[in-house]
């Protein structure tokens, strides 16, 4: 696993508020693009994390869907909580992703994916990994991409150690 750089606090915060504060310089932006967004995670839900790193990337998979959907379209960020993490999925219902490019999607040397760059997802990559976590992605049926990035909770860190 591949050591990050931490910021000083890691605790437990609100989910739904990092994301609400990585949409805010993005509104204009969102709005221009006629880009719907939707946020169904539970107010309360918390993780614990380095707030910094997981607001860096939770901005990534913000950007990288908002450069997927040039034309307009809706952008969701749902999430799930059980006992041993929590997961957020931040979808897009832009173009969907060829097979080479699912497979590369994390590779820093890649090619640029619906104008992302390999650089922006392997940072999201190594920030999951820096906390134990994990992230994919896949296309969705209806459309578009959704990423998933899982973080594990305090518990399940300490079990697994």
């Amino acid at each position: 696993m591949s050591k990050f750089p931490t910021s000083r606090y890691q605790g437990p915060f609100h989910l739904r508020q990092l994301i609400e504060e990585g949409c805010r310089p993005l509104a204009s932006r969102l709005a221009v693009q006629a880009i719907r967004t939707i946020i169904d995670v539970p107010a309360d839900q918390t993780v614990v994390a380095d707030r910094e790193l997981l607001r860096r990337a939770v901005q990534n998979l913000l950007l990288g869907a908002i450069v997927a959907m040039p034309d307009g379209g809706t952008l969701v960020a749902t999430s799930a909580s059980g006992r041993d993490a929590v997961e957020l999925e931040i979808a897009d219902s832009g173009e969907a992703l060829l097979e080479e490019a699912l497979r590369d999607a994390f590779d820093p040397s890649g090619v640029a994916h619906r104008g992302t760059t390999g650089w922006a997802l392997a940072t999201v990559r190594r920030i999951a990994e820096a906390h134990g976590g994990s992230v994919t992605v896949a296309n969705c049926p209806e459309g578009g991409v959704a990423f998933t990035l899982r973080i594990p909770n305090p518990v399940a860190l300490e079990a697994a150690a």
